[in-house]
Formats: structure tokens, C-alpha cells, sequence
């Protein structure tokens, strides 16, 4: 039969999702991430899958349709600095850019609490470049892009042979004003290419052909400094794919929301960045059209990280210059925010003795104490065990047995050196972290000036619906939707997604614009519109299938950031103009719109999209006769934080829900994956997908709303 596979790479483990034809969840598995060669845990947890579904690894293969990755290669390239030794070319006189840093280095990307001891911190260490390895080159091109000094590619061709005598794996070119006129760069990569065919080479030109020195050179670097790790290992995995039987081409999730190819990969690595995140995304916007939620707050606890995305009028919301470790990049990607908040989050005490969550973790080895692997401090996964709420012979639907002594252990050692109790601990502790959990939340959506009772929460990892509901009180949101595989809702998510492609490019310009100016901007996006089209016909997307979308990233003058507004083919400048203060006042408020300042456009964007590659998610109509009880297999002893003391709550089968069924809490609903916590004042069902609908009752007069 045949099979659509997810698989998304975890920073503890690795899931995977299989879907057949009719859009039916055949199979679900997880298996321990291997951090040396990730290609084995995917492999393992496709295994997994194949094993539930009576059949063998390659037996699977050999009849999906296709396979759709997400991985973390490229985040911990950059995060733990294990990339190649990268070189940079760059104009003469600027080789100091990316060591500068621009005067925000140190602080981009931190929380308001690390800012506050600015004097204290430091740069991006050790650098992405080291400065020895940036070479400048005699070259220069004005601001409209003509050649004022020509570049001796004879000089260039020296400063590349050195870098490469230092042992630069990879060379990144990033002249001045290359984004107007990429000759010089195009001639450099030539040479590369002539003289040294085992070099990774990346050019700003064709990666980000947009305003900005600083950010446009490291975009180029960072996307040097992750691809041949991003492309050996896809291609190492593709053909262990292949000898296994898969035989259809390896698609990728990626980081602004979609899918690609190897192809667009090997070129542009950066866009794996944050994909498996992301992934989760994608699912709940999926759901959100299909419930008629256009406010989606997502939330995805998994062993390491909590992280935080918000879809808004039925669109993912893109940060257009995201950071990763301070170093601020130009690929918009999805935004996603995190928090060292996972089910591996160490539980410490600080100088002062007091109980702190994170950002530490202990990862997928050893992992939590409670896992028996010889871990020894306290986490976040042994706080819930010992609360109660995850059972320790059901863990993993029973495939792993958690150690409760060793979890009681390493609470009782915080407990004492506090002089306290291990369930004062472990409830505090789950008090800390939702308490990280919701200002995570806040930041993203108050911050944003968005009210968060607006939105509805979406939570899936295999942490989070042990915890959502508390935080789902605190923010004030009635509704919570746990998807029916919530632990792998992200290698379920990116088979949501269709294939997904950007082309953007610099187009300064103040309004009004001369006629033939217009018209070149409209020559501009039909010449990227081409180039998507190319890349569509190397995939096989029929014409039919493709739908393009056209923006211009506008401002107010002197203002530093521009806002996306859409556009379409033949449209007036007058209505591009009343379309950005539309969206100017939607976002600060009526009277925040100036058109006196003058507009102008920094520059222009078109995204390419084609159909979602695997079929529709099924659902089936809930049965109103649906009695839970059915699902129900008894009681055990549970610590729940609005209670206090422990007390025999009822406890239920995750395998056993059908569309239908009603709970009221407090109680605790056991899945393969993740275990759902129903505190007292929330109530459940299950809808036609079998995703648990939880309904939280607002915080009543003058009670407390603490997590």
C-alpha cells in the first residue's frame, strides 16, 4: 500500500509519522536521537513504524510516496560551532564587518533580563569567521550597482588559494553592493569552482540579493559555514533511503514554512535552520483552516526547548531577520521563539538557594534521572513522575520503563541541600517552569500587541499536554486543541505543507515613483516569478499546480524596519500605498499612520507555492453516544498543583478514545506519546480527528492565576 512519511529530528528524540493514501494515521513512532549520525535514529524510528505496521524497513520504503524531512543539522551546526572552517571574500577595506558585529551584537537575540548586564556580556564566541580567515580584495561598485574600481580575479583567485591553504572547507563572497550587480561574486565563485570543485561556495548575491553589509555577509557565511555538513548528511541519508527501496526524491521541510528539495537545499542549507519547529506549525495552521480558527498560538514542548510560534489571520507570522547565537541573518523563516524549557530541563538551585528550571538540559544522553541511563540531576520529566502524572510503566505507550526511585533521588538532593520536602520540590518546580512557559507566551503575543485571549492554543510535543492547561488559564485562553499525536505532531505537521520557494530583491525607492520605475518594479517580480517557475519545472509541479504571491516591504521614511504588504500584478501605486497604512494601522493603532513622512519601498518579495504533497488528514463524525468510560482503566495517586495533596484520580487509555467522548477533570489521559493533564477546572472531548479539545474555565473572582 501506499505511504507518506514524516520524520522530524528532535534534540532527545526522533519522530515519525505514516500516512496512507486516504490521509489516515497508520503509524506513529519515536526512537532516541543519535547525535553523531543522525541518519541511524531516523532510520531507527521508521523501523519502529514498520514494526507496528507488521512489516519490515525496507518493506515500508519500498511503497511511500514520499518522504518529507525535518532536522536540526544546521541549528546545531551554528549553535555548538561544529561547521566547516569557512573563509570569506570580501570588498578591501571591510574585512572587519562580521568581527564589528554592528553595536547590538552582544544583546541580539537575549531576554530582557540578560540585557539589563550588557556591560558583562560578550560577542557571538568563538566567531562564525575567525578573522584570519577573511581576505580582502580590490573591487568596488556604486550604490547603482556600476563598477567604480574593477576586481582583479587574479588577486581574488590568490586570496582564495590561501584560505584554502589555511583549510577552508567552505568560501563565502560578499562584495559591496553585490545584491545591485553579482559580477564580481559570479566570477570569484567561477574560479572556485575551476580551481577548487571540493569547496562549498556560497555568494550573497544569490542568497540575499537585499540591502544590509553586515546581515547579507553573514547570511553568506553562516550558509558556508552549515552546508557541507547540511549536504553530506543529506545525501549520506538519501542513499541509505534508496539501498532500503525508497525511491522517489527526498523532500525537506524547511524553515519559511513549506517544502523543497535537494536541490534548493544544497544551495541554500540556511533554510533548514529551525525546520522541525516550524513543522509543527504548519499542522496547526492545517487545523486551524479545517476548525475555522484563524488565531493560533503555538506551543510545542519537547526534551529540550519550548518554543513558541503565532499564526495570525490564518498566516504563519515570519520574522524577516531572525538570530540564531547573536548572529542576525536575511532568509525569513517562520518565527518561532524558545525557551530552555523541555521535559530535560534541569532542576537546580542558585547561588542564593533558590529553585531555578533550565535553561540547562540533559538531553537525550543521559537524559532525565527517571530514564536510567545515568543521569542524576533533577528534570522537569521526573518532577511530572513524581507528581504523578506520567506513569513509570507506561511511558513511551509501555516501550520504556522509567526508574521512579532514581527520580525521587535526585529530588530528594535539591530537597535537601533547600530544607525542604521532594514534593515541595517537585511542585514548585512545575510551578517555575509554567511560570518560563507563559512569559514565553506573553512576549510573543502582548509584546506583539496582540491580546491573547483572542487566539486559541494549539500544544503538541511530548511534554506539553502535561502542562498546557495551566498555562492556558494563566493567559486567559477558553480553548486548547492537543492533536491526536501530538508527541510527532511535527513529522505529522510538514506532510501538511506544500512545496514552498522565495525569490526577493533589493528595490529602494520613495514614493510617488516615475512611470518607468513602476514598470521596472514590475519587471523585477516577473523576473523572479521566472526563476520560481524554473525551479517548479525541475521538480515536476505541473503549471496548473503553482500560484504565485508578490509583496513589497514598505516603510516610513527613516524608520528602521519595513512591513510586508502584498500586491498584485497591475495594481497602481496608490493602492499599494493604501494597502500599507491599512496594515500600519491594523498593527499600532489609527492615528499611528504618517503619510507626511513620506513612504518608500526597501524592497520586493514573491513566494512560489504548489499543492500539499501528501492527501488531506481524515476525520470521521463524532458519535454524541461516545462514553469515556469505555477508555477508563482506574485510578492512581496524583499531585495536582490547584489541589495540593495527592488524590486518587481516574485515568485513561489514550488508544481507547473515539470521536465523541466527554471528560471532566481532574484526570489524566495516557497516550503513546504524550500524557494529557486535566486539572480540575477543565473539561475535554474528542473531536472527529481525535484530537482532545480541552475547555478551560476562566480564573474566578480574586483567585490566583499563578501556573
Amino acid at each position: 500500500m501506499e505511504h507518506y512519511i514524516g520524520i522530524d529530528i528532535g534534540g532527545t528524540f526522533t519522530d515519525c509519522a505514516v500516512l496512507d493514501r486516504d490521509g489516515r494515521i497508520v503509524a506513529t513512532a519515536k526512537a532516541p536521537s543519535t547525535r553523531e549520525d543522525p541518519a541511524e535514529g531516523v532510520l531507527d524510528a521508521i523501523r519502529v513504524a514498520a514494526d507496528s505496521l507488521e512489516t519490515t524497513l525496507d518493506g515500508l520504503l519500498s511503497g511511500c510516496r514520499h518522504l518529507i524531512h525535518g532536522c536540526t543539522i544546521a541549528t546545531n551546526a551554528v549553535v555548538e560551532r561544529n561547521g566547516v572552517s569557512t573563509g570569506l571574500i570580501t570588498t578591501k577595506g571591510h574585512e572587519d564587518a562580521i568581527p564589528i558585529g554592528k553595536v547590538m551584537q552582544k544583546v541580539v537575540g537575549q531576554s530582557e533580563r540578560e540585557m539589563i548586564h550588557q556591560s558583562h556580556l560578550d560577542k557571538a564566541d568563538p566567531p562564525i569567521v575567525d578573522r584570519r580567515m577573511i581576505r580582502g580584495v580590490a573591487e568596488r561598485l556604486d550604490r547603482a550597482g556600476d563598477v567604480v574600481v574593477a576586481m582583479d580575479v587574479e588577486e581574488a583567485a590568490r586570496a582564495v588559494d590561501a584560505l584554502v591553504a589555511d583549510g577552508a572547507r567552505a568560501i563565502a563572497v560578499c562584495f559591496l553592493w553585490s545584491f545591485l550587480n553579482g559580477e564580481h561574486e559570479r566570477r570569484v565563485r567561477e574560479r572556485i569552482e575551476r580551481d577548487h570543485p571540493d569547496v562549498y561556495v556560497s555568494t550573497s548575491s544569490e542568497l540575499a540579493p537585499v540591502l544590509g553589509e553586515y546581515e547579507r555577509a553573514v547570511t553568506t557565511v553562516v550558509n558556508a559555514y552549515v552546508g557541507p555538513r547540511v549536504v553530506d548528511y543529506l545525501e549520506r541519508l538519501a542513499a541509505d533511503l534508496n539501498e532500503r527501496g525508497y525511491r522517489a526524491p527526498l523532500l525537506l521541510a524547511h524553515s519559511m514554512g513549506g517544502l523543497t528539495t535537494m536541490e534548493d537545499v544544497r544551495a541554500r542549507p540556511l533554510l533548514m535552520l529551525d525546520s522541525g519547529p516550524v513543522s509543527g506549525v504548519l499542522g496547526a495552521r492545517f487545523f486551524g483552516a479545517a476548525y475555522g480558527e484563524d488565531n493560533i498560538l503555538c506551543a510545542d514542548m519537547g526534551g529540550t526547548t519550548f518554543d513558541v510560534a503565532m499564526i495570525e489571520g490564518g498566516k504563519s507570522v515570519l520574522d524577516e531577520q531572525p538570530v540564531i547565537d547573536k548572529y542576525t541573518y536575511l532568509m525569513p523563516k517562520v518565527a518561532v521563539s524558545s525557551v530552555g524549557a523541555g521535559g530535560g530541563s534541569v532542576v537546580w538551585l542558585d547561588e542564593n538557594g533558590l529553585l531555578r528550571v533550565g535553561p540547562d538540559s540533559a538531553g537525550a544522553d543521559p537524559g532525565p534521572a527517571c530514564y536510567g541511563r545515568g543521569g542524576t540531576r533533577l528534570t522537569v520529566t521526573d518532577v511530572d513522575l513524581i507528581l504523578g502524572f506520567l506513569d513509570a510503566s507506561a511511558f513511551l505507550g509501555g516501550r520504556m520503563r522509567l526508574d521512579i526511585g532514581a527520580a525521587e533521588r535526585a529530588a530528594d538532593e535539591v530537597a535537601g541541600a533547600m530544607g525542604n520536602d521532594r514534593m515541595s520540590v517537585a511542585s514548585g518546580a512545575f510551578r517555575i517552569v509554567n511560570a518560563h512557559m507563559a512569559d514565553l507566551m506573553r512576549r510573543c503575543s502582548i509584546d506583539r500587541g496582540r491580546d491573547p485571549r483572542e487566539f486559541v492554543l494549539f500544544a503538541y510535543g511530548g511534554a506539553a499536554a502535561m502542562h498546557i492547561a495551566y498555562l492556558a488559564r494563566e493567559l486567559r485562553i477558553g480553548t486548547v486543541y492537543v492533536p491526536s499525536f501530538a508527541a510527532v505532531f511535527s513529522a505529522l505537521g510538514m506532510m501538511t505543507g506544500g512545496l514552498l520557494h522565495g525569490e526577493e530583491a533589493s528595490f529602494p525607492a520613495v514614493f510617488p515613483l516615475a512611470d518607468e520605475e513602476w514598470e521596472r518594479l514590475g519587471a523585477l517580480f516577473e523576473e523572479n516569478e521566472r526563476g520560481l517557475a524554473a525551479l517548479f519545472d525541475s521538480e515536476g509541479v505541473p503549471e496548473g499546480e503553482r500560484r504565485f504571491e508578490r509583496s513589497l516591504y514598505m516603510k516610513y521614511r527613516l524608520q528602521p524596519s519595513a512591513l510586508s504588504v502584498p500586491v498584485s500584478a497591475g495594481s497602481s501605486q496608490e493602492a499599494a500605498v493604501d494597502a500599507f497604512e491599512a496594515r500600519y494601522s491594523a498593527l499600532y493603532g489609527a492615528n499611528a499612520a504618517y503619510r507626511a513622512a513620506g513612504i518608500e519601498i526597501v524592497k520586493c518579495r514573491v513566494e512560489g507555492m504548489a499543492e500539499t504533497v501528501a492527501p488531506a488528514l481524515a476525520a470521521v463524525d463524532p458519535d454524541p453516544d461516545a462514553d469515556a468510560e469505555a477508555a477508563r482503566t482506574g485510578t492512581r495517586p496524583i499531585v495536582f498543583p490547584e489541589t495540593g495533596a495527592a488524590r486518587d484520580a481516574p485515568v485513561y487509555d489514550g488508544a481507547l478514545l473515539s470521536p465523541g467522548m466527554t471528560f471532566r477533570g481532574p484526570l489524566v489521559i495516557e497516550r503513546a506519546g504524550d500524557t494529557i493533564v486535566l486539572p480540575s477546572f477543565a473539561g475535554a472531548r474528542v473531536d472527529g480527528f481525535g484530537n482532545v479539545v480541552i475547555s478551560v474555565d476562566p480564573p474566578g473572582d480574586g483567585e490566583g492565576t499563578k501556573p
